[in-house]
């Protein structure tokens, strides 16, 4: 295949240039972006949509820009535009000469992925995806084929491989019947879009327990409900809220960045914390009673999966640990694959065990061991049938 006309780099996010000197931006890390270039955000995790506080263009899903809006302190002056899956983008500034679209990346609500589309060349920007099984997705993972595909490495070490999501679920409603049993309150600290909506689905599901959610969580938790995903949760402020918590034996779910129990639990101090982070499949986490790999991402078995799938005739990494997720694509997969931050260097083998190095370095600067994957003790179901939802 001839080299394509499309010029991709990393530069704040993924930045592409087409034959005409027009860019697109995508996932910004930076608001200073030129009204000329056109901007994308795949998601509304707050490390991909800084773009959104600009005045440039921005086009995503509503779902995404519905979740952004519900994040913002003040009145949002940029410019929005919502965007349908498959549907081809009208860009304010042409880009004449490609198919844009948006297609779903399984991560959370209105997740997107990137397919640019041009004579020559058939790019797919993965973005964050998910892994299988997630219960507040509406839109699952599509996996389409592509001539190149920029993919993201969060997870992308053959060594981080979670359990199924079915036991890490088990695990934390047997350690939840458990805390509750001792007639306390149980608190989860969870990414606000996605785990914590996982959560609450989880709790609704499987069990009769009441739900209460911190202010933050509310509000996004909302946002789900109005794009059709029902969940059954309590605002922690609210009247009924404060009764419940007065009566403990609930379960709190409470942003993952609140590392004490929130002012309004002062005098309910009868509790156990969990934290829920796929980081946790790699460190311990000491100030937690507990933790558990629940994720929206996918794992390394499931982005290897989803490369397959797509099975492009090269690769790039992005995010996280992109040196091993591109070694291992060349060796398991024998696809060209390098970090996107390296395209365009020289010496690129000789540039990647550096890195790593560096890497390992900043690793070890951070002190967190890794965890032990010791078996959970057994505990009798007949000691949880109390909690379990019955026909």
């Amino acid at each position: 295949m001839a080299k394509s006309i499309l010029e991709y780099s990393y530069a704040n996010g993924l930045l592409v240039k087409f034959p005409d000197e027009k860019k697109l931006i995508v996932d910004s890390t930076n608001v200073k972006v030129p009204p000329k270039i056109d901007a994308i955000v795949t998601h509304a995790h707050s490390d991909h949509f800084a773009v959104m506080n600009s005045l440039t263009s921005t086009y995503a899903t509503q779902e995404t820009i519905d979740l952004f809006l519900s994040q913002k302190k003040k009145k949002a002056d940029a410019k929005l535009v919502p965007v349908n899956f498959n549907e081809k983008i009208a860009f304010q500034n042409g880009l004449s000469n490609a198919d844009v679209r948006l297609i779903p990346s399984g991560h959370v609500l209105g997740s997107a992925s990137v397919i640019i589309e041009s004579e020559d060349d058939k790019l797919l920007f993965s973005s964050d995806i998910g892994g299988k099984g997630q219960l507040t997705v509406k839109d699952q993972l599509s996996k389409i084929d592509a001539n190149t595909l920029i993919i993201e490495a969060t997870f992308g070490s053959p060594d981080i491989i979670f359990p199924s999501r079915e036991e890490t679920s088990m695990e934390i409603i047997k350690w939840s019947a458990e805390v509750i049993k001792q007639k306390m309150n149980v608190i989860f600290n969870a990414g606000r879009i996605g785990s914590a909506q996982e959560l609450i689905k989880l709790f609704n599901n499987m069990t009769n327990l009441r739900v209460i959610t911190h202010g933050e969580v509310t509000a996004l938790s909302e946002i789900y409900q109005k794009h059709g995903v029902k969940l059954d949760f309590v605002d922690s402020k609210s009247q009924e809220g404060k009764e419940i918590l007065r009566d403990g034996e609930a379960v709190i779910i409470q942003p993952r960045g609140k590392k004490i129990i929130p002012y309004h639990l002062t005098e309910h101090i009868q509790c156990k914390n969990a934290i829920v982070t796929g980081m946790a499949s790699r460190f311990q986490y000491k100030n937690y009673d507990a933790s558990f790999p629940l994720s929206s991402h996918a794992n390394y078995l499931e982005i290897i999966e989803y490369i397959s799938a797509v099975n492009p005739e090269k690769v790039y990494t992005i995010y996280g640990l992109e040196e091993k997720l591109a070694d291992a694509v060349t060796k398991e997969l024998d696809i060209p694959a390098i970090p996107l931050k390296m395209l365009g260097k020289e010496q690129v083998k000789n540039t990647i065990p550096k890195l790593q190095k560096t890497a390992q370095k900043q690793q070890i600067k951070k002190q967190i061991p890794v965890v032990e994957n010791k078996p959970e003790k057994e505990t009798e179901k007949s000691t949880l049938d109390d909690f379990f939802k019955t026909e």
